[in-house]
């Protein structure tokens, strides 16, 4: 019974698709809060990338929770691209990461959060797909829903 409840505690993040377990809105607000970021607003960041799935593999190759491409996660981390997966590392560097887009855009949300999906460089030279577009658009809109404002 106990190795039951130990496989349980361990598998608990990886079998979470879909909805937020209350040990990931946990570590969700701890690390948003520990970047000095809203917590609902990381928290629809990892949403849309991943659906609250650790084990998310992306069409182009991003990995885990915040969706990290291998050199975006060696730039932001200096952690080991198999990291990717773990939901600490993970929620910690989309936190993380954020922060540092939006420094990096003037303190511009939509912007920051345009460079998380298509890259700082598209965002800086104005190249921004419609499809990033839309994923901010999706972003925020989820922030606003969840914050009580949408």
């Amino acid at each position: 019974m106990r190795a039951l409840a130990f496989l349980a505690l361990v598998l608990s993040p990886a079998l979470a698709c879909g909805y937020i377990p209350q040990d990931l809105w946990g570590r969700t607000w701890r690390y948003a809060q520990a970047w000095g970021l809203d917590p609902y607003l990381v928290a629809a960041v990892v949403w849309v990338e991943s659906r609250y799935c650790p084990q998310a593999v992306g069409r182009a190759g991003e990995v885990g929770l915040g969706q990290f491409m291998p050199g975006t996660w060696r730039r932001t981390t200096g952690a080991p691209p198999e990291w990717r997966g773990h939901p600490d590392w993970a929620l910690w560097a989309t936190a993380k990461h954020l922060r540092e887009l939006y420094y990096a855009t003037g303190g511009d949300w939509y912007k920051a959060l345009a460079a998380y999906n298509a890259g700082l460089g598209a965002v800086r030279v104005g190249v921004i797909p419609a499809s990033t577009h839309r994923y901010v658009k999706r972003v925020l809109s989820l922030y606003r829903a969840w914050r009580g404002r949408g």
